[in-house]
């Protein structure tokens, strides 16, 4: 199959926002982008990371390369060696990729905002991941009540995720208390219980390390 030059050149020149945009839509996005939204957003974070390799080539006093466009389409797109920059545009995303995960992961602009008084909101994040994205001592050590079993589930929160319909958590050196004051103990235990079924409480930190 014949691969249009045109396209070719276009995919190898935003290839660099293509990989942040993925790594965006997979571990940030709680629900993936359409296909209109994914190449905005490619677009954009290649742009983002272009200007971070011309800072980069600016402090490194390299020669950044501006690449023109002529010719005809189907033989010619790029007239300006640009091949360095694109290839180091790659490292470039993967490594803002990472610093935007982290803005999102721990709500640096929230906190800002919070910092500075400019908002008491959280605007639309889930309580669910905001509270054991803090990392926060209170929030780290978790009591999940199974009322139906009369069971508590104790331990340290090592993973959790959301789906649609589950609410899953890793616990870490577990205690599995039973209604008849009898206990078991596991160094991992995994829970999952549907997203309206679920009841966690976080007792102070003392009461973890006693316990």
């Amino acid at each position: 199959m014949k691969i249009d030059g045109l396209l070719f050149q276009l995919a190898i020149v935003f290839l660099p926002g293509l990989i942040w945009a993925q790594l965006d839509a997979r571990y940030a996005l709680k629900e993936k982008p359409g296909p209109a939204e994914f190449l905005v957003r490619a677009f954009m974070f290649g742009l983002v990371t272009y200007l971070g390799v011309y800072l980069v080539y600016r402090v490194c006093g390299g020669d950044f390369s501006i690449p023109e466009i002529s010719g005809s389409a189907s033989t010619k797109f790029l007239t300006t060696d640009f091949f360095d920059e694109i290839l180091t545009s790659i490292p470039v995303s993967f490594f803002l990729a990472v610093v935007w995960l982290y803005a999102n992961t721990y709500k640096w602009l929230t906190r800002l905002l919070h910092k500075i008084r400019a908002t008491r909101k959280y605007g639309n994040e889930d309580v669910w991941d905001l509270t054991f994205n803090s990392h926060e001592v209170e929030t780290e050590y978790v009591h999940v009540r199974d009322f139906d079993k009369r069971i508590i589930y104790a331990g340290w929160v090592s993973a959790f995720s959301e789906t649609e319909k589950l609410r899953e958590i890793l616990l870490r050196d577990a205690i599995v208390y039973y209604e008849t004051d009898s206990k078991t103990e596991v160094p991992w235990l995994y829970i999952a219980r549907d997203k309206a079924d679920i009841h966690i409480e976080f007792p102070s930190q003392e009461q973890g390390d006693e316990e």
